[in-house]
């Protein structure tokens, strides 16, 4: 049945008869509820007193109804609303959250403004105290004293920042600042040896650059080796093993095998590591002392093996100014090394003084022969 159906059976209290056919059966009980329905209503039938009834009763259900439809609609409309509220409050909460904490934000980028101005305030402050004091020391030597010449060969594989080092000595201790853009560029790869030399705290300080020493076999460049031993007459005095901070590859980790076996079993007494640094970008760089601490096992065995020596130059362009109290420490930690020795420069019982004196004069002769090819070359 469909549901006009069901309400017409259920205005009519539920009666219904269903006649399929003339079968008396079912002619036989419609007759029955006929007379059912005569005798719980009476003889009288349905009169107009009935009629009234209904229609009352009718307009009261519709009234009924319509006022059911009105609180629902009520109902609906206080629930929407009250839905609406909650979204605001709900938009107004999320709005004062982002807002506390882009302040928040705002703070914390502040906060860290102002701590890394005060880092560079400091660090200036004592790069300044550090350069006026090389200075005072450079002008406290008279040109009338003997100067005392010492000599420091630097180590390590190629792209290890030996030469960007030396370069930076030689500013730091000769009290130069450059600010050629040109200069910004990584130095090209070191082919052969090569010596420079600067007036530092009241003595000649001669700084060796080489090239790597040895091959990739683990075999000797003698004469290379015979270079780096001749520029460093009278010494060498030290051996700076310079190493990338942040890099230790496998051939590093023989470098101290290989540099015994070419210098002598004594060359760790007279040798110091100098870690460079080219991370400049970092806000805060990790410090020496704590990349030491938490550095590989072999690195640290190398390191206790040079005596536990060690130091760091930052040869970033944009970290120039910082670099003079790096460039003190390590001159400062040369002195000490050379004075514990009584001032002796290390001896490679290989080579004879005089053989290797021949060997400057040879390198000498070689280098004033290229220079005056470039200058033939230019005057063409």
């Amino acid at each position: 049945m469909d549901d006009a159906l069901l309400e017409l059976i259920n205005t009519c209290d539920g009666r219904y008869c269903r006649i399929t056919s003339a079968a008396a059966d079912e002619l036989h009980a419609l007759l029955e509820m006929v007379d059912f329905m005569l005798a719980e209503n009476g003889v009288t039938g349905y009169t107009d007193t009935m009629l009234t009834e209904a229609q009352e009763r009718n307009t009261e259900d519709s009234a009924m109804k319509m006022l059911k439809q009105k609180v629902r609609e009520v109902e609906e409309k206080e629930q929407a609303f009250k839905q609406l509220i909650q979204q605001q409050e709900q938009r107004r909460a999320k709005e004062m959250e982002e807002l506390k904490a882009k302040h928040a934000e705002q703070r914390k980028k502040e906060t860290a403004e102002k701590k890394q101005h005060e880092t560079k305030r400091e660090s200036l402050e004592e790069a300044v105290t550090s350069h006026r004091a090389m200075l005072q020391l450079q002008m406290s030597a008279t040109d009338d004293v003997h100067t005392e010449k010492m000599s420091v060969m630097l180590l390590g594989l190629s792209g290890s920042g030996k030469s960007s080092a030396l370069n930076l000595i030689l500013e730091r201790a000769g009290n130069r600042y450059s600010t050629d853009e040109s200069s910004q560029e990584p130095p090209q790869p070191t082919l052969f040896c090569e010596r420079k030399e600067v007036f530092a705290a009241g003595r000649q300080l001669l700084l060796v650059d080489t090239p790597e020493l040895w091959d990739e076999e683990g075999a000797e460049h003698l004469e290379l080796v015979k270079d780096s031993l001749a520029l460093s007459l009278p010494g060498p005095h030290v051996f700076l093993l310079v190493l990338q901070l942040g890099r230790f590859i496998q051939g590093e980790c023989e470098m101290l095998v290989h540099l015994q076996k070419i210098f002598g079993r004594n060359f760790a007494e007279h040798a110091m590591v100098l870690f460079v640094r080219f991370d400049g970008n970092q806000h805060r760089p990790q410090r020496i002392n704590d990349y030491v601490a938490g550095a590989h096992a072999t690195l640290q065995d190398l390191i206790r093996k040079c005596g536990s020596r060690y130091h760091e130059l930052n040869v970033t362009k944009s970290q120039n100014a910082l670099s003079y109290p790096q460039v003190k420490d390590l001159l400062s930690g040369i002195n000490k090394l050379v004075a514990s020795h009584g001032g002796r420069s290390y001896s490679v019982k290989r080579f004879s003084l005089q053989e290797l004196q021949e060997r400057k004069k040879v390198i000498r002769k070689r280098k004033d022969g290229a220079l005056e090819r470039d200058c033939l070359l230019r005057d063409a």
